[in-house]
């Protein structure tokens, strides 16, 4: 079920969304939800799920934006970080990283990294662990033809993502 976000504006007129330690401000225009997933049946938990894009976020959508990227124009961005549990820490899949993935280089970007291929989207997936987290960055853009410009409006946003260890 999901979780009403914490919001706030301040001075620059960022939108701040903010639910178990995951944060991020959104420039105006954007719009950004974070909730939990489904509760794991081995361990009855959910761990956060956060969805920023550049068009309207339905209430109903996938982790990895199903009824969502269907609906990205050619100047568009959907990105989802999802968390996993702490089995998935530090293993192969998911290696430490020193920071939160900021500046993705467009040529990663393709339509082949998508979760399902739409006509002229790119797409790029990150597996890290940060904070003794485990986390992937999937993110979509709505032009391939576009993804150098894209990819520098990404890195603008990310740079306002924040992720803080765990409260025990």
């Amino acid at each position: 079920m999901p979780v009403d976000p914490i919001h706030e504006r301040d001075e620059s007129e960022r939108f701040h969304v903010a639910l178990d330690g995951v944060a991020v401000a959104v420039p105006p225009a954007w719009e950004a939800r974070i909730s939990r997933s489904a509760r794991t049946p081995e361990t009855g938990r959910s761990w956060p799920v956060a969805h920023i894009a550049t068009v309207p976020l339905p209430s109903q959508r996938g982790d990895y934006g199903s009824n969502v990227v269907e609906r990205l124009g050619p100047d568009d961005i959907f990105v989802s970080l999802v968390e996993f549990g702490p089995e998935a820490v530090d293993t192969e899949l998911f290696p430490r990283l020193p920071e939160v993935p900021r500046d993705i280089d467009p040529s990663e970007f393709h339509p082949r990294q998508l979760q399902r291929v739409l006509p002229g989207q790119a797409g790029k997936q990150v597996f890290f662990t940060y904070q003794n987290r485990a986390f992937c960055l999937y993110v979509v853009f709505g032009s391939f033809a576009r993804r150098s410009n894209l990819a520098q409006t990404l890195s603008a946003l990310l740079k306002h993502l924040s992720i803080a260890p765990r409260e025990s």
